[in-house]
């Protein structure tokens, strides 16, 4: 196989690995009020207030209700970092004491408190 041949096949498969990543992971529970309040209390509960503070507006941990992410946080990448957590940082995984309905109810909390703060204007 030819170099520009070899080029041309890198970049179809690329392009294909991009579009098929390009459908990310939504919450499957939605924004529902229900999960979102059994969220909370998994909050509480499992001592995510104890790093990211009350209503999820951060302490030694970030805020996770804010705008100011380095990412743009989507539904599965919160999810993500939940459940395996997050190397470099003291963010442990939770994959051993949460099952993932769980994981996407504290997904449902997180996305309801930043919901409530851009209601309220809450931003600085």
């Amino acid at each position: 196989m030819k170099i520009t041949q070899l080029i041309v096949v890198s970049a179809a498969l690329l392009a294909l690995t991009s579009s098929i990543r390009a459908e990310e992971v939504k919450n499957p529970l939605g924004l529902d009020p229900a999960h979102a309040e059994a969220g909370r209390k998994l909050f509480d509960s499992q001592g995510c207030v104890a790093c990211h503070g009350n209503n999820a507006r951060g302490a030694v941990g970030p805020d996770l209700t804010d705008n100011e992410w380095m990412r743009a946080p989507s539904d599965e990448m919160i999810f993500n970092v939940i459940k395996n957590g997050r190397s470099g940082t003291l963010m442990s995984p939770f994959k051993d004491f949460m099952q993932d309905e769980q994981i996407w109810q504290l997904v449902t909390y997180i996305r309801d408190e930043n919901r409530k703060r851009k209601e309220a204007g809450d931003f600085n």
